[in-house]
């Protein structure tokens, strides 16, 4: 008589609760800040919305400091499945809270930078605008990568080009995002911007990599 064997998913539960989180944060973002969160989401009204919205500093808007959190959560996973992945690194809740922890020491060094630069250089309302609108391009990509965490966590587990083909769409959307965004200041960059751009250029991927490689190191 056969017997029915239950197949463990392998999935840890604290990475459920992490997805879990995430989502209750995406629709809390729904629901506490509807109109912003609507307009956000109509791409073909994306020019009226950097003018609505943008005026204000994104550290003022509560609506962008939870994006930002919902995106360093995925970010944080996304690095700890690509180091399993391609480094043998065991993704535990250690690994996860490293990443998290270091993304944001990153971002917060990497901003005293840039303010330090926009008063040197006097382009305010040029990083005021370049930082509004990469923040709305992360969150939109952050989207697509929890639904694909998620998809490979628990349905492509087994399939070992999933990721390889997730890795390479995120890298190319987060550097399409970044010649979106130039592109579309272009014609207000002024030599101090323009500083400001060979500033992004130059050292915007180097803390990434120093902190992965850190990880790696330390793990």
């Amino acid at each position: 008589m056969e017997e029915w064997t239950l197949i463990s998913s392998g999935s840890p539960d604290w990475l459920a609760y992490v997805f879990t989180f995430n989502f209750l944060l995406f629709v809390f973002c729904k629901w506490r800040y509807h109109q912003q969160f609507y307009s956000f989401l109509r791409i073909i009204d994306t020019p009226l919305y950097f003018s609505s919205y943008a005026e204000k500093p994104i550290y003022q808007q509560g609506f962008f400091l939870l994006s930002i959190l919902f995106s360093f959560i995925n970010i944080s996973v996304f690095v700890g499945f690509y180091l399993s992945e391609y480094h043998d690194v065991i993704f535990d809740l250690r690994l996860f809270w490293s990443v998290f922890l270091g993304i944001t020491g990153v971002v917060i060094a990497r901003q005293f930078a840039v303010i330090i630069l926009e008063y040197l250089f006097e382009i305010q309302a040029f990083v005021q605008q370049y930082q509004f609108r990469v923040t709305t391009y992360l969150f939109r990509l952050s989207i697509l990568m929890f639904i694909g965490l998620i998809l490979y966590q628990y349905t492509f587990v087994f399939s070992p080009y999933f990721f390889n083909g997730f890795f390479l769409i995120v890298l190319l959307f987060y550097g399409f995002y970044h010649l979106l965004v130039i592109k579309q200041l272009f014609g207000s960059i002024n030599q101090g911007g323009l500083y400001f751009i060979l500033y992004l250029c130059t050292l915007k991927l180097s803390p990434w990599i120093l902190l992965i490689n850190g990880l790696k190191l330390s793990l």
